[in-house]
């Protein structure tokens, strides 16, 4: 079985991981790059996605760091919008981004959001699927973004237990 953990990025050290494979996955995988928001993002990494409105997660295999996820605030104060979802290539197809995706809806629920959305462009079949099967739907736009083709899809967080033990 392969070693593998997920931790949240707290440390100056977790931050610059996960810079770098924001930058990898700005140089390779994201698509209209010139209208994103990943450059603001990346000026101040900790503001963006760091607590209590946001968190970030790194995925390690086997020592590795191999994937990353965020979730940040919305205008709207229950949702909050995964970001940044990335795998290294080399570790695609094996699941990688579903347990990020899942640990994400964990780390927000326990931040106190009620719900997650997400945006996508149509043509993002792969993401889509992944989307489709955690329960995403669409949803009206959270935001506001130049490109009408930006989908925008959204579902229900798990609720944290808190009931008390008795």
């Amino acid at each position: 079985m392969k070693a593998e953990s997920i931790q949240s990025v707290s440390s100056p050290e977790d931050w610059a991981v996960m810079e770098q494979l924001l930058r990898e996955y700005a140089a390779h995988d994201l698509d209209q790059a010139h209208l994103s928001t990943i450059w603001k993002d990346l000026e101040h990494l900790p503001a963006r996605y760091g607590p209590p409105q946001g968190g970030a997660l790194l995925l390690q295999r086997q020592g590795q760091t191999v994937a990353c996820g965020a979730f940040a605030r919305t205008r709207e104060s229950e949702l909050c919008e995964i970001k940044r979802i990335y795998v290294r290539p080399a570790f695609r197809a094996q699941g990688l981004a579903t347990r990020i995706l899942q640990a994400l809806f964990q780390a927000a629920s326990q931040a106190g959001y009620t719900h997650a959305a997400l945006s996508t462009w149509r043509h993002n079949t792969q993401g889509l699927a992944l989307y489709t099967r955690q329960g995403f739907a669409p949803v009206a736009p959270f935001k506001d973004h130049p490109n009408p083709d930006l989908l925008f899809l959204g579902r229900p967080l798990p609720q944290p237990n808190n009931r008390t033990p008795t």
